[in-house]
């Protein structure tokens, strides 16, 4: 009978203790539900999860309806968790997601152009003389990208090959060329006199020039109006 007796009573004891436990599990919830449902909440939105949270750890029980779960970071790496039931509570986790690499741009590279082969001043280049280089193209750089910029110009000085060609290489298109014969124009109280020069120097467009009158011998300066015309001003040497 004492037998029977002790036995019930453990019985009973066990009993306790396991409902005990049973309640003490139901009012928690552990790491491992609420990581769950974070990876869940991420998941839904599209990002990644990769997070980490002691899956024995415990924290009073929460409805699902009051846990609410924010990104708090605005890129995904800073997840709150916080519950507004009966026992609230909350805390911070980080999602250790990869940093997306910068896409490297590749350089722009284009194109300018060389000469194939040494060539000496005065040379007078032709297309086939040229070769193509591919550079970065550096904002300032004076290198020439257009050929039709150098065919037909000839070298200011002497250029080695596969040296990439520049505009101070190359000698320049003058308007009107130094000795060449030009018409002098003077146009003084209504009346043109045109006279014959000789071109003393190189000049563009309404460049200053000095002209010498084939006639009278005089320098005089004027203006390149045209590739054949030089218009005075009042000055003469």
């Amino acid at each position: 009978m004492a037998i029977n007796f002790n036995l019930q009573i453990f019985l009973k004891t066990s009993v306790i203790i396991f409902l005990i436990v049973k309640d003490s599990f139901a009012s928690t919830i552990s790491g491992f539900e609420i990581k769950s449902l974070i990876e869940k909440w991420l998941e839904n939105n599209g990002k990644e999860a990769n997070i980490n949270i002691l899956e024995s750890l415990k924290y009073p029980a929460c409805e699902p309806h009051n846990i609410i779960i924010n990104d708090i970071s605005g890129n995904s790496r800073l997840i709150k968790v916080n519950c507004i039931g009966n026992n609230p509570w909350q805390f911070i986790v980080r999602n250790k997601v990869n940093r997306q690499k910068p896409e490297i741009k590749k350089e722009q590279l284009s194109n300018f152009y060389a000469l194939k082969n040494f060539k000496e001043k005065g040379t007078t280049i032709k297309e086939k003389d040229l070769i193509i280089i591919k550079r970065k193209n550096i904002h300032g750089n004076s290198f020439i990208s257009d050929k039709s910029a150098i065919v037909g110009k000839k070298l200011k000085k002497s250029v080695n090959s596969n040296q990439l060609l520049k505009h101070s290489n190359l000698q320049k298109d003058w308007l009107i060329k130094k000795n060449s014969l030009v018409t002098i124009i003077n146009n003084k109280n209504f009346v043109t006199i045109k006279e014959e020069g000789l071109a003393m120097n190189d000049a563009n467009y309404m460049d200053m020039i000095k002209v010498k009158n084939v006639k009278s011998g005089k320098i005089i300066v004027g203006y390149a109006k045209n590739e054949k015309k030089v218009i005075l001003n009042t000055k003469q040497y």
